[in-house]
């Protein structure tokens, strides 16, 4: 009897350990089948040869707002010497005060943004008013090439802190923006710039697309940078228009961190086929995302160079 309960047990542990053998195998396959789906496609498009997009831009974000006025022309001319082609800027004016110093850089910026042939992208904030959007257009609309209505609208806050917008608050907003840009009938390709938050609302890109003439997605950190073909190609997908890459950087001290990540960026948006990346910041005196007077200045440059049109 002893005999057969012990033939028993050891039937009983190798058929578990088989079990465990087993689930351990499905497991780990599970787990790789996993890992293959989330980086392959970084992976794939990083380092297969294939043939990148024909008409790649690089742009930059001034913030001249910062410089003083004497500054600011040499400053657009050293960025287009650089080779990038489109210059992104904040909405910033005095609507009451014509001669204010912000104004008069704003005609000094727009006057050698004109001179070389650069796009400027204007950033409208989330809490500009009408008013304010209006006297900007009446007074700076001609030079502009591209409009951004709204800033990742869907992570964007209420005047009650620590609480975002709700849908309705989002599509409303957007509506009084999109209208007052419109009424001015600009010559300019709309868009509204999305982090990767939004496939947390995916509802908020799909329907503000509707109105907009390409969608903008913003990248920072390098594991979102690892992680941004499956959003760029479901940000495709969702909202049926192109994406371009409207804000892009890594704020550190460390120039040559700074700079092998910006450049594996671009190779990267480049291999996927995307239009353009726009850089976050030329200066900034806040934080370490500005580029200029840099390592990162220098190897941007020199990708530009090898690799934009």
């Amino acid at each position: 009897m002893s005999k057969l309960i012990a033939n028993l047990a050891h039937g009983f542990v190798g058929f578990i350990n088989k079990s465990l053998i087993k689930n351990l195998i499905v497991i780990t396959l599970c787990i790789l089948f996993f890992f293959v789906q989330v980086f392959y496609p970084y992976q794939y498009y990083a380092s297969a040869q294939r043939r990148p997009s024909s008409s790649f831009q690089v742009g930059i974000h001034y913030v001249y707002e910062q410089d003083s006025i004497d500054q600011i022309y040499s400053e657009v001319s050293r960025i287009s010497e650089l080779g990038f082609k489109t210059v992104r800027i904040t909405l910033e004016c005095n609507q009451l005060e014509e001669n204010d110093s912000q104004n008069l850089k704003n005609d000094v910026f727009f006057s050698a943004t004109d001179n070389y042939g650069l796009a400027v992208a204007l950033v409208i904030k989330n809490l500009d008013t009408p008013e304010k959007v209006n006297y900007y257009l009446n007074r700076w609309g001609s030079h502009l090439s591209y409009i951004q209505v709204l800033n990742e609208p869907e992570a964007s806050s209420t005047w009650s802190m620590g609480s975002l917008f709700t849908d309705d608050e989002i599509t409303s907003k957007f509506e009084i923006m999109y209208n007052t840009v419109a009424s001015h009938k600009l010559p300019v390709q709309l868009y509204t710039n999305f982090g990767i938050g939004y496939i947390l609302r995916s509802n908020v890109p799909i329907e503000l697309s509707k109105k907009l003439d390409f969608v903008g997605l913003d990248i920072f950190m390098d594991s979102f940078l690892v992680l941004s073909p499956h959003f760029i190609e479901n940000l495709q997908k969702i909202t049926g228009k192109e994406v371009i890459i409207t804000e892009f950087g890594m704020s550190t001290s460390n120039s040559q961190t700074q700079s092998d990540y910006l450049i594996r960026g671009l190779n990267l948006f480049k291999s996927m086929g995307i239009k353009g990346c726009w850089l976050v910041y030329w200066n900034s005196e806040l934080d370490n995302y500005g580029i200029r007077g840099t390592q990162s200045e220098t190897a941007v440059g020199e990708w530009i160079a090898k690799n934009a049109n």
